[in-house]
């Protein structure tokens, strides 16, 4: 398959709960929307992370983790961390794939994210680390749809995987 199609299929085969997701999220405009956005953030990616650790070790790509930044973050803003949430199962080689798919594509969102923190005060150094990690490298995103074309993951079960990691991510935004 090649790459633009199978990103299509991913795209189109989770736009919906992208766009719900992006809702939940919020325009961020305000300390208390970024602590929420932030704890939100931390409850998905302390959940999601280790699976995604386990299963970069199988398949070769290896995520950005995000779950110890957060947890700075938070620490920074003088929150205490939310429960993590329960993540899905990611039995195969093709749902670490779809499982990637969403986080490495949240570093798109990232970048518009670290605007709206660096325009509340928060940085790198206080507040946002998670953000500065997640953003650091602009030619990420093509490097990993480049590994995703090449890894060749069976789609539909990619697709239904992406889909679970978005709705552990709604869960999350929701509990905040």
């Amino acid at each position: 398959m090649t790459q633009h199609v199978l990103r299509s299929v991913l795209r189109d085969g989770t736009g919906d709960l992208h766009a719900t997701l992006d809702a939940q999220v919020g325009a961020l405009n305000s300390p208390a929307a970024y602590l929420a956005y932030l704890r939100g953030s931390h409850a998905f990616r302390s959940a999601i992370d280790p699976l995604l650790e386990a299963g970069s070790a199988r398949i070769g790509w290896r995520p950005v983790m995000l779950s110890d930044a957060t947890a700075r973050d938070l620490a920074d803003l003088g929150a205490g961390r939310p429960t993590p949430v329960t993540p899905p199962a990611l039995p195969d080689a093709a749902a670490v794939a779809g499982a990637l798919y969403v986080v490495e594509g949240s570093s798109i969102g990232a970048t518009l994210i670290a605007r709206r923190a660096a325009a509340l005060g928060y940085t790198a150094g206080h507040g946002a680390s998670h953000l500065a990690l997640q953003t650091g490298d602009p030619r990420r995103w093509r490097r990993f749809l480049d590994w995703l074309h090449a890894a060749d993951p069976d789609p539909a079960r990619a697709v239904k995987a992406a889909r679970a990691v978005f709705q552990t991510a709604m869960t999350a935004f929701t509990q905040r």
